[in-house]
């Protein structure tokens, strides 16, 4: 007994590190299949200060900006500005002076250094932007827009602000929809600039339908649709404006965008869609008992173009390049100086990041690895199209860390530019990218088809003569229909040619093999095998590392068992002929179809592209439809039935072999609690 719930215990054990998230990593990235995939650590802690600044410790810090090689710290709960030198070192504070009083922050969260030396600071309770000189002397007074330019209900929190090289001020108001607020370098008011668009999805379009239905006062008990809020900015060497939209993550795109003189987002992937920011996977909190996401709260971009978030829930910082490509994800929560407590703002200095914690009240600095360094400079290289010069950094990267995917991405390029399209492939598919895979394998095929031309044209010509040649022998030496006898070997082929009449003879005639049926679904079994395995990677549907022959097991006679049992009970209560043996032959002889439609199919994905994809699901289609009347014609002569009683009796076989499924689901998933929670008592049994 003790080995066994000893033996059983591990099993769940292992199955539970099956699915591995992002939460078990240090430092990770995901892949193109969206898995989680541990990385060497990109950046390591190079700078910690965490005493007296000045004499006195930092007091409710609500951000950093750095100009300079100087690091500026917004110490809003003791009214000031902390400027530290590049190794974390007091410099000096800066009080805000005005005339001859000092002024009080309240409740400061947002500052901003122009290139002048000009400090602009948020303060979001006293509801005004201060702009002082260098020493701290205010200069100006950014207040609330005059209300006739703005909505009755706005209320001007500012919280983030940004120069731009002309002197144009963004502030963000807290709880704002209709983006960054514009005021000139005189702090006139002059509009909004990048506001927000609503997500339309199912329950947006919902809400709407019912506000046009309902009165006005029952909609106004609905919820109303607005874009969410803007929460940070940042701006780069270019002017572009940077904005980080806030909320939860739900693999939704957009939640970072760069904004182009227009406002519109020009932050893109590859494919031209809005990039994703943040972990694409939830994780649960078991103190709450609910699942939580990525809360994205400070963004950073440096004079490379590498834009850093961070993240409030598990203080992680993300990475990316400029196609919103994820590089990696790093640090988290925890004790030591590389993880943080409650980090609040991000900042880079040079090629390091700077980043605040509020309840630590320290500044750490964050110095890039060898292995960082080298894919930001292959990536940079890269993105201006300049591969070449890429490369050696992108085969630094692969001595940290082999699979990492835009190095292998980026060498695949390369090699495929160099006319090596055979090692382009190997690179593409250790990437995940079929659209290189399939691009390299293209021109490696039609490198094949010009130096083959005559042997593939006498094949393709042979291979058709051969066939006017068996149509022609079959023609004359055709029998009559009646004289035709039909032996019990030759039934399954007889009823794969001849669907509409075969099934009936074989009722009448009963020289059904359930040998010849079982060899029929075991060599479904082995072609589905085979295609898992040998499908090309640009056509397979999964990562071909995951490969269960269990689960493909399942999938095929599993699957059969299940669906003539299903269909068996559900025709005896439906007045069906067929026995149980009868449907196992019936149904195993019409997967014929099935087994050829996967061979061929396997065959073909190694000689089909992407871009003849609409060919390749054409031929699946024609293979599934040919299955289907097979299967049709098999089930309603072996139970007699009309068209009409067979089509019901299919959809309720098929929602009977979804309820079978669902049961042993759950019977399985309580089963290993019981026996997990079974372990556990043991295990608490042992130790006292």
């Amino acid at each position: 007994m003790k080995k066994l719930l000893v033996t059983v215990a591990l099993i769940i054990i292992f199955s539970n590190f099956l699915f591995v998230s992002s939460a078990s990593y240090d430092s990770y990235v995901y892949s193109n299949s969206d898995k989680a995939q541990k990385v060497p650590n990109p950046y390591k802690t190079s700078g910690y200060a965490d005493g007296n600044f000045g004499n006195i410790g930092l007091s409710e810090p609500g951000d950093i900006f750095v100009f300079d090689e100087c690091i500026y710290v917004l110490d809003s709960g003791n009214s000031r500005v902390v400027v530290l030198d590049n190794n974390l070192s007091f410099i000096k504070e800066i009080k805000l002076i005005k005339g001859n009083k000092e002024i009080v922050l309240k409740k400061a969260e947002g500052l901003f250094v122009s290139r002048q030396g000009e400090l602009y600071i948020c303060d979001k309770k006293a509801k005004t932007v201060y702009v002082t000189d260098k020493n701290g002397n205010i200069k100006l007074e950014i207040i609330s827009p005059p209300k006739d330019k703005v909505d009755e209900d706005f209320k001007f929190t500012p919280i983030s602000v940004t120069v731009d090289s002309a002197g144009i001020i963004y502030i963000i108001s807290d709880g704002s929809y209709a983006g960054a607020l514009q005021y000139d370098a005189d702090g006139e008011f002059i509009g909004f600039y990048g506001s927000e668009q609503v997500t339309v999805t199912a329950k947006v379009l919902i809400n709407e339908l019912w506000k046009k239905i309902l009165s006005k006062e029952a909609a106004k008990g609905l919820t109303r649709n607005v874009p969410t809020s803007i929460i940070a900015l940042d701006i780069d060497a270019d002017n572009f404006i940077y904005t980080l939209k806030g909320g939860s993550s739900q693999n939704v795109g957009g939640q970072v965008r760069k904004l182009n003189t227009l406002g519109n987002n020009i932050l893109l992937n590859k494919d031209g869609t809005a990039g994703f920011f943040g972990d694409t996977d939830t994780y649960y909190d078991s103190s709450k008992n609910l699942n939580v996401s990525t809360v994205l709260i400070d963004i950073a971009v440096d004079d490379e173009g590498f834009i850093t978030v961070l993240d409030h829930t598990y203080n992680r910082l993300f990475q990316y390049s400029q196609t919103a490509q994820m590089l990696y994800a790093f640090s988290g929560k925890g004790n030591k100086k590389d993880n943080f407590s409650t980090p609040v703002a991000i900042d880079f200095l040079g090629d390091n990041l700077i980043v605040l914690d509020s309840e630590r009240a320290s500044v750490t600095k964050l110095e890039p690895t060898d292995f960082a360094l080298n894919i930001r400079k292959a990536v940079y290289l890269a993105n201006d199209g300049l591969y070449k010069e890429a490369k050696p950094y992108f085969e630094n990267v692969l001595k940290y860390d082999a699979y990492y995917e835009i190095a292998n991405d980026g060498l695949g390029t390369v090699c495929e530019e160099n006319g090596d399209y055979s090692t382009a492939m190997q690179y593409y598919k250790i990437a995940s990218d079929k659209d290189g895979y399939s691009s390299a394998f293209s021109k490696q095929r039609d490198i094949f088809l010009k130096k083959n031309f005559m042997l593939v044209t006498v094949s393709v010509v042979a291979f058709l003569l051969l066939i006017v040649l068996v149509i022609n022998y079959k023609e004359k030496h055709k029998k009559n229909v009646y004289s035709i006898k039909i032996s019990k070997g030759k039934y399954p082929i007889y009823c794969v040619m001849h669907p509409f009449k075969a099934y009936y003879e074989l009722k009448v005639d009963k020289k059904g093999s359930l040998l010849y049926s079982s060899v029929v679904v075991a060599i479904l079994f082995i072609v589905t095998v085979i295609n898992e395995r040998l499908t090309s990677f640009h056509f397979s549907s999964g990562n071909k590392a995951d490969f269960n022959i269990l689960l493909t097991f399942g999938k095929t006679v599993g699957l059969f068992v299940l669906f003539v049992l299903c269909n068996w009970a559900v025709s005896t209560l439906a007045d069906g002929e067929g026995t149980l043996k009868e449907i196992w032959i019936f149904t195993g002889y019409s997967l014929i179809p099935l087994c050829v439609t996967v061979a061929v199919m396997t065959l073909l994905s190694n000689f089909f592209t992407i871009e003849e994809t609409a060919f390749y699901i054409t031929f699946w289609a024609i293979g599934i439809i040919i299955t289907f009347i097979d299967l049709f014609m098999a089930i309603k002569e072996v139970h007699g039935q009309t068209i009409k009683q067979t089509v019901i009796l299919l959809i309720v076989t098929a929602v009977g072999i979804y309820l079978l499924i669902l049961i042993i689901t759950l019977g399985y998933s309580l089963f290993v609690r019981l026996i997990g929670f079974i372990a556990t008592v043991y295990g608490e049994y042992r130790l006292r």
